[in-house]
């Protein structure tokens, strides 16, 4: 089993990433089976695969625990058979000790991609690696924003697309809903930033002394964004993370048949 896990603070593009992954990974016709797992608790994981088990093992859908256990079976290579490429992604694990027991079983055809904001040592072992996902560099952010908007032919002063990533502390998510705001609205970024200071001013005055993950500004880009019209809560790219819920014919045959269909789901 190939295995990686992503951390890093909130708002650097951990699911971003491992959305991109899968999609790529799904639309490559590389794997038969795709589980997106909400792993924030371990009942999330639970219900998770439990679907999984009785989409694609026809397991008994009122006993959550034996589902879940049937589909960590069914990804055990067998004996004879094809083999089945899969790829588990467990997105956002708030405590490791929920995985006890829940970990997909080693395997050469099996692929599993974890995003955390944890370090510990229990998520690594098993041929998992852990990778660390930074805030970018102001280099690299000017380049995000500058690119972003030069695809939509839009041009700015790089003093000013460099004083906005300063403003948004390089947070990729906060950059990445700052242009999307910019194509949406046709603001400059000049504009941007005023609104962003005045939404910034009102949100530190209701915010905690110390705010979560080492930010050291409230995201106002976040509400900013949604304001505009456009898709609010999350950043643009989450909303193209994996096709929810796609169940193709004859997936539950392939239980049996060792993956003969391929099949995708999001929980």
């Amino acid at each position: 089993m190939l295995g990686q896990v992503l951390t890093g603070m909130g708002g650097v593009g951990k699911t971003q990433l491992a959305a991109d992954y899968a999609r790529t990974a799904w639309q490559n016709g590389t794997l038969d089976v795709l589980v997106w797992v909400t792993a924030s608790s371990r009942s999330g994981v639970v219900a998770s695969y439990a679907q999984a088990g009785v989409d694609l093992c026809l397991a008994d859908p009122d006993d959550p625990e034996q589902a879940a256990r049937a589909f960590l079976a069914w990804l055990t290579p067998k004996t004879g058979g094809r083999p089945c490429q899969w790829l588990i992604v467990l997105d956002d694990v708030a405590d490791p000790h929920d995985l006890n027991g829940l970990w997909p079983p080693a395997s050469w055809y099996g692929r599993v991609l974890v995003t955390t904001r944890r370090r510990d040592a229990a998520l690594t072992g098993e041929s998992r690696r852990l990778f660390d996902v930074d805030l970018f560099s102001e280099g690299e952010a000017v380049t995000y924003l500058t690119t972003s908007l030069a695809a939509r032919n839009r041009h700015e002063p790089k003093d000013q697309l460099t004083a906005l990533a300063r403003d948004l502390n390089r947070l990729p998510l906060a950059l990445s809903q700052a242009a999307a705001y910019l194509i949406d609205s046709g603001e400059d970024t000049a504009a941007y930033r005023e609104l962003l200071a005045d939404r910034t001013t009102a949100l530190v005055d209701a915010a905690p002394d110390r705010l979560p993950d080492e930010q050291t500004l409230p995201l106002a880009g976040w509400g900013v964004r949604g304001s505009a019209g456009g898709a609010g809560g999350v950043g643009p790219a989450a909303g193209s993370v994996v096709e929810h819920g796609r169940l193709l014919a004859g997936a539950a045959d392939s239980c049996a048949a060792a993956g003969s269909a391929p099949w995708s789901a999001a929980a």
